[in-house]
């Protein structure tokens, strides 16, 4: 521990010392804002390759065993027993004959959450094992790890659901063809959401993950898991140690365990569950943040495992898909207006001109990739989708530096059912930095780099407000789960 300790804290003695040495040397920050740029440049290109390639796997044959064993693992915290027994239910009409479901709840305070859950396995005892923990460490792996204990000694695979998912009836038999096709460790489902239509902007920005990333893993076969809807070879979960609990992102560090095994993982488009999105712009906010940071600490630990070249850069594309590296011109436009109170920013004027250039890159990076699979897509989703994944901008770049810093964050669930949204939760950040910059900028006379940095304020402006109006739309009623190939959001009008 005290290693770790000492490790984090000189990576932050030696970002200090950059920042010190910047301050003296005006010409040092200058070349680290144009690499800045540069790898900002690189960074968007690599996931535009990324996600053009596609790998065709074999035409999916018949499992050969008749019905291997399948447990199915719902850990869950806090959660509304309503939300669960739907959950329950629908694994109740599962059309398989030779399974399992453990419910393991932890860390829940409240008897009143858990005890209707409990009650509804023991009268299904058949089918669920119910299991109750006060206190248990690990976050949700730790959880996981306890199922994983828990199951019937014959099983071979293990089917992951989060407590607000429903699973289709075909759920299990759709995955065993799935991770026959070339005896796969994993399978990794779409996260697919039952949700209001008229949400497009936050579904599409959820959603774009498997479209570009997850699918771009399918090239080496070395999709991550993303936690839910994760079907896994039981004996490679053991060859793995289990879950890894040291990490907020469990699912992405299990997918770098089977990497660094050589062991085969793929995304399937095929949708066999729908679950809820977050309830409000502060837990969408708080969401994006533990995945920023969680993956953060995956990337961490890539650069020391040991795993084929492709695989590992596969790995890192998906890895940092939710990280931006915003936080650089965020840092020094920041100590560009402390100097200019203090009527020392004569050596630092370029500062400004490489902060418009880095949001726009990384604006003009983020579209090129939505619209690379823009053909049956309109231009109004593509505007929201980008407008969503701007506004959660600030989040994205701030949380690496939490994980980076080692400071320690406990695990949050994501409520799914808030609808307190306020005026107050619209992300303003970046709008008023850059607002403050294109302002010093006009005092300077500088009226280009004004004019760009105050239209780039507006658009950050305007995604903040885009989030909280998305998340003010009435609720419409949610659709029925149908098994289909899945669909990318960008199609729903």
């Amino acid at each position: 521990m005290f290693d770790k300790l000492s490790k984090k804290s000189g990576l932050v003695i030696l970002l200090l010392s950059i920042l010190l040495l910047t301050l003296f040397f005006p010409k040092l920050l200058w070349a680290l804002l144009l690499f800045t740029v540069v790898l900002m440049i690189f960074l968007a290109f690599l996931r535009l390759w990324y996600a053009s390639n596609s790998t065709q796997f074999p035409e999916i044959k018949v499992f050969q065993k008749t019905q291997p064993f399948v447990s199915i693992h719902i850990a869950i915290c806090n959660e509304p027993s309503e939300l669960v027994l739907n959950n329950l239910k629908h694994c109740l009409q599962i059309e398989y004959p030779n399974y399992e479901v453990i419910v393991l709840d932890n860390n829940t305070k409240s008897k009143a959450l858990w005890k209707p859950v409990q009650q509804f396995c023991k009268r299904n005892s058949q089918l669920f094992k119910f299991k109750h923990y006060d206190q248990l460490d690990g976050f949700k792996a730790g959880a996981l790890n306890k199922c994983l204990e828990l199951s019937h000694p014959d099983t071979e695979f293990i089917l992951t659901i989060d407590a607000d998912y429903c699973v289709d009836s075909k759920c299990i038999q759709i995955a065993l063809e799935e991770i026959s096709s070339k005896n796969f460790a994993l399978i990794q489902f779409p996260q697919c959401y039952n949700s209001n239509i008229e949400r497009n902007g936050i579904l599409n920005e959820l959603e774009h993950f498997f479209q570009y990333y997850a699918t771009g893993g399918n090239y080496t076969c070395s999709t991550l898991p993303t936690g839910t809807l994760s079907f896994i070879n039981a004996k490679a979960l053991k060859r793995a140690s289990g879950w890894p609990e040291k990490t907020l992102t469990e699912d992405a560090r299990l997918g770098l365990e089977f990497l660094s095994l050589n062991l085969p993982t793929k995304f399937s488009p095929r949708c066999i569950g729908k679950g809820e999105m977050p309830g409000s712009v502060n837990d969408l906010i708080k969401q994006r943040n533990r995945w920023v940071y969680g993956n953060t600490q995956c990337l961490l630990d890539l650069f020391k495992l040991k795993m084929p070249i492709k695989k590992k850069l596969s790995a890192f594309v998906q890895l940092s898909a939710w990280i931006n590296m915003l936080s650089i011109p965020l840092l020094f436009s920041i100590l560009y207006i402390v100097l200019f109170f203090f009527g020392k920013s004569e050596n630092f004027n370029f500062i400004p001109k490489f902060t418009a250039i880095q949001f726009a890159v990384f604006i003009a990076g983020k579209l090129l990739l939505f619209l690379l699979k823009s053909s049956n897509n309109n231009s109004a989703n593509l505007c929201k989708t980008l407008l969503i994944h701007m506004a959660l901008a600030f989040e994205s770049s701030t949380a690496v530096w939490q994980a980076l810093s080692g400071k320690r964050k406990s695990f949050i669930r994501t409520n799914k059912f808030n609808s307190g949204s306020s005026f107050a939760d619209i992300p303003l950040q970046f709008p008023f930095l850059l607002l403050g910059l294109s302002l010093l900028q006009l005092y300077q006379n500088e009226y280009i780099t004004s004019i760009i940095l105050a239209v780039l304020a507006i658009l950050f402006l305007a995604s903040g407000i885009f989030l909280f109006y998305e998340f003010r739309l009435k609720i419409q009623k949610r659709p029925t789960l149908k098994i289909s190939l899945y669909e990318n959001s960008f199609d729903r009008a």
